[in-house]
């Protein structure tokens, strides 16, 4: 078994909707998010999967967020979603993994820093 994590950065805004109905105002981070990928096997070129053609399809997708609010986006936008960091961590693995090519690779975890010391990770079915 094997393991390929990459990482990536970015910033943008989010208010969430409170247990009580509220709204907390709205803030932004310096979003940090890694992505993991295993394969039982690796490919022909020896790897799990080639790390640049990840890279870039990971900055593609984050660059939807860049410097925007989460709660104007399309899966966020009028309460779809609450943008919470699991749910960041959801949607971004999503439009990843509708990036990457079909292959013994699959996405196992994505994992959203908000802050420094406060994460969350979403591990699709």
């Amino acid at each position: 078994m094997y393991e390929v994590e990459v990482q990536d950065e970015f910033s943008a805004a989010h208010f969430l909707k409170l247990y009580d109905g509220s709204w907390e105002l709205r803030h932004g981070h310096n979003w940090k998010v890694a992505v993991t990928l295993r394969a039982n096997k690796l490919d022909s070129m020896g790897v799990v999967v080639d790390f640049e053609m990840l890279k870039a399809s990971l900055r593609k997708v984050l660059s939807e967020f860049e410097q925007t609010s989460f709660n104007e986006h399309p899966d966020f936008k009028d309460g779809k979603l609450n943008p919470s960091t699991e749910n960041i961590a959801q949607v971004i693995c999503h439009r990843l993994a509708g990036r990457l090519k079909p292959s013994q690779a699959k996405i196992v975890r994505v994992t959203v820093w908000e802050t420094l010391d406060a994460s969350a990770s979403y591990y699709p079915s």
